[in-house]
């Protein structure tokens, strides 16, 4: 987090937060389905992880910190970058940075996928959300049919 960035400031190691993480999500029209009235909503995937924050106080700490994000995310890379820099220039941003871990106490998983409507409401959204060139209404249309359908009461 950036240093300039007062929150990590509100960090207590005793006191739990909270973290989303949201995965694919999409608007869904009550044009899709076939139940009338209908509104508008939203289907999502997202996990919420519970902790406590821990600072890492330390130049070496956040380094390592950041080697590992950075080789995480250039791994798929066909040239990754080996974040090679020079060391006053390193310094320098990293002293901008608050580097903290969270000691997780537990997770939780959220999901909103049309699981309370009809089949045929269900296959509508996924029909149309099919249609659409945005990849995370391609995504939950995907998780859609990956859980299967189910019939409204029906919650998992």
């Amino acid at each position: 987090m950036a240093r300039a960035n007062l929150q990590w400031q509100q960090f207590r190691e005793k006191e739990e937060v909270m973290v989303t993480f949201q995965g694919p999500h999409a608007y869904i029209s009550p044009r899709w389905y076939k139940t009338d009235p209908s509104v508008p909503t939203w289907n999502y995937l997202a996990v919420h992880a519970y902790g406590h924050p821990c600072l890492l106080e330390s130049y070496e700490a956040t380094c390592a910190l950041l080697k590992e994000t950075v080789g995480r995310y250039e791994a798929g890379a066909p040239d990754p970058w080996p974040m090679a820099l020079p060391e006053e220039y390193q310094r320098r941003l990293v002293g901008q940075i608050v580097a903290f871990e969270i000691h997780l106490t537990r997770l939780e998983a959220k999901f909103k996928l049309s699981q309370n409507r009809t089949k045929e409401d269900q296959e509508g959204v996924i029909e149309n959300l099919n249609r659409s060139a945005d990849p995370m209404a391609l995504a939950i249309a995907e998780r859609m049919r990956q859980v299967g359908l189910r019939p409204p009461g029906i919650d998992f």
